[in-house]
C-alpha cells in the first residue's frame, strides 16, 4: 500500500527524496520504502518525519492508525 499522503507532504514542503534522508538521518532508500509502504518507521523516526513535514503521524501514516 502507497503512502500517497507521506510523499505529498514531502514534496509540499519542497524536499526531494535525498533531501529528505538527510535531514532525517537515514539513506533515501529507507525514504523510498517508507512512501511505498514496503516498511514502518521507528516510533523514534516517525516522530522525526512528522516534525519536519509538520503533519500528524494519523495523516501520514494512516495504515498504521487501524
Amino acid at each position: 500500500m502507497k503512502r500517497a499522503a507521506l510523499k505529498e507532504a514531502r514534496q509540499f514542503i519542497g524536499l526531494t527524496q535525498i533531501q529528505a534522508a538527510e535531514s532525517l538521518g537515514v539513506h533515501v532508500e529507507h525514504i523510498r520504502s517508507l512512501e511505498y509502504g514496503r516498511v514502518n518507521p521507528s516510533l523514534k523516526l516517525m516522530f522525526k518525519i512528522c516534525n519536519l513535514y509538520k503533519n500528524s503521524p494519523e495523516k501520514l501514516f494512516p495504515d498504521l492508525n487501524k
